[in-house]
């Protein structure tokens, strides 16, 4: 099984690497149906964000004086899914953080389309590619559910063993801080892709359109964002007792006892998070969405030294792509 994670995992950052550079190399009106399903409907997730525009001319010399954007967020998230595949053999499949972090992305990625296939679904228009589409992102839904909970990040509660608090290994305030950070940006990124969306395709049904004939253009922005902020926890803590930014920095959810959160936990545990300011109660040494569902953010055992080099290198990477993004966009705008 622990190759065909690494077969796969390289596959699925290829092909996310191949799609952001693709119309750079070739020109749209040579794009099949085929090709467009192969390339675009079924790469692992797509996110907008932080595009630029790269001038085609350099590269391919049929489109000189054209240019193509790129968005670097998704194109960064298939870069740390490579780096995560390339640390996962060379650990000897051991280092599996930005795996867990990628194949989450997936999981959260592939359930959205799903709700939104089903939300404007017309079988009058549905084709073969759509259906093979559907097809594959369940699947795209059951490889991450598999590969996380079975393989990458298996459930280290034992509900056997009790743990009481005395030996509990709980986070670091700064730990959590970068959880609140990495979690926001993944949680914006989800919902600036919708909103582009809906601005570019004005004449079209779209979720953040509804939104806006609910709470007027003032709301609609803040609700959206409460709304994907609220599935986004409750799914991966109910699910995988963890978060994105959890499996990074290699924390878990886990009740008084020391077991596993029942739904019913969890989702009070959501809902607290949006008391005011809640997120930023954990600097006054409380966390008011742990104290008040009785629940634990604890660390998992980990290398420290390898702790360190993820965090050098996320802060490196990170650091990067905003010089990238601020360069790219001064020397080329659009």
């Amino acid at each position: 099984m622990k190759k065909i994670i690494l077969v796969l995992s390289l596959l699925f950052s290829l092909l996310g690497i191949l799609r952001s550079f693709f119309f750079v190399f070739y020109d749209f009106e040579e794009v099949t149906e085929f090709l467009n399903f192969i390339v675009f409907r079924i790469q692992p997730y797509g996110f907008a964000g932080m595009d630029i525009y790269v001038p085609r001319h350099l590269i391919n010399g049929n489109a000189e004086g054209g240019s193509i954007s790129m968005g670097l967020i998704n194109l960064s998230f298939f870069l740390t899914f490579l780096s995560g595949t390339i640390i996962y053999y060379f650990s000897k499949y051991k280092e599996t953080k930005l795996l867990v972090f990628n194949y989450s992305l997936m999981f959260l990625d592939s359930i959205i389309k799903v709700f939104y296939f089903i939300a404007l679904f017309n079988i009058s228009k549905l084709r073969v590619y759509d259906v093979l589409y559907i097809i594959v992102t369940l699947l795209y839904i059951f490889i991450p559910y598999y590969f996380i909970t079975k393989e990458l990040n298996p459930n280290i509660i034992d509900n056997d063993n009790q743990i009481t608090e005395s030996n509990l290994d709980n986070s670091s305030n700064s730990k959590r801080f970068i959880n609140l950070l990495i979690d926001s940006f993944v949680i914006i990124v989800i919902v600036f892709g919708f909103i582009s969306y809906a601005e570019r395709n004005q004449e079209s049904a779209s979720v953040f359109t509804y939104f806006r004939m609910v709470f007027g253009d003032k709301f609609a922005a803040i609700a959206f964002f409460c709304t994907i902020k609220f599935i986004y926890y409750l799914v991966f803590e109910s699910i995988f007792k963890t978060t994105p930014a959890k499996a990074i920095t290699a924390c878990n959810v886990i009740d008084e006892e020391g077991n596993s959160p029942n739904f019913s936990i969890i989702l009070k545990r959501t809902l607290l998070r949006f008391v005011p300011f809640e997120s930023f109660s954990f600097l006054m040494g409380k966390n008011l969405h742990d104290d008040y569902s009785d629940t634990y953010v604890v660390n998992k055992k980990i290398d420290r030294k390898i702790e360190d080099r993820y965090t050098l290198f996320l802060a490196v990477a990170f650091g990067i792509l905003i010089v990238t993004y601020f360069f790219m966009s001064s020397r080329y705008p659009y």
